[in-house]
């Protein structure tokens, strides 16, 4: 079984992306692992800009790391979709540093176990990352329907074109990256980008 991870900004579509895939082709399945933080974790708000890296980090670390354990069955030709990977982390993680919520040693510690990881884990990964308006669009959509009230409150300052656009620029960077698809929407044509990709780089 392959493994393939979906990285971009909070609202940008990740969730619909896996849908669609799912829904297209039975050899895609979701990883079924999960921990909303927002509503399981109490204490959340009470937390720092670098306690909220921290935690988020070594979940997703963990979450890779059981991802590809559980995929290791190289007879089985199907594809495991992770929601999110650690070049999320590493793209807050820049954000937040260069918006001053991060001194120096949070910021190379955060750095360095990022790094480190995914030298690790080596994870092919699709960035989705579409225009930073259309994506703040997408989030008052959301924050209109009132499906995720908690976590609109919790996040509200990420939720703007400056701070989504600061994501846009470093995920822009991780590019160029090896095993790194870029994407710039959910629809069949990106679907069918991420399949001849799968069908050369893994």
């Amino acid at each position: 079984m392959k493994t393939i991870f979906i990285a971009g900004p909070h609202g940008s579509g990740k969730t619909t992306l896996i849908s669609e895939m799912v829904k297209q082709s039975t050899k895609y399945i979701k990883d079924d692992f999960s921990i909303d933080f927002t509503n399981e974790m109490d204490t959340l708000p009470e937390m720092t800009i670098f306690e909220k890296c921290l935690i988020r980090l070594y979940h997703r670390f963990y979450t890779a790391e059981r991802a590809i354990k559980k995929s290791s069955d190289k007879n089985d030709e199907r594809v495991l979709i992770v929601d999110r990977s650690l070049y999320d982390s590493l793209v807050y993680v820049e954000v937040e540093y260069k918006l001053g919520e991060l001194n120096d040693w949070q910021y190379n510690k955060l750095k360095d176990i990022i790094l480190t990881g995914l030298e690790m884990i080596k994870p092919y990964t699709v960035i989705l990352n579409p225009d930073a308006e259309e994506v703040v669009n997408r989030l008052e959509d959301r924050r209109k329907k009132g499906t995720r009230k908690k976590r609109d409150v919790l996040c509200a300052r990420e939720d703007n074109t400056t701070y989504i656009g600061m994501m846009n620029d470093e995920f822009e960077k991780l590019s160029a990256n090896d095993k790194v698809l870029q994407i710039r929407n959910n629809g069949p044509d990106d679907i069918k980008m991420i399949e001849e990709w799968l069908g050369q780089a893994i």
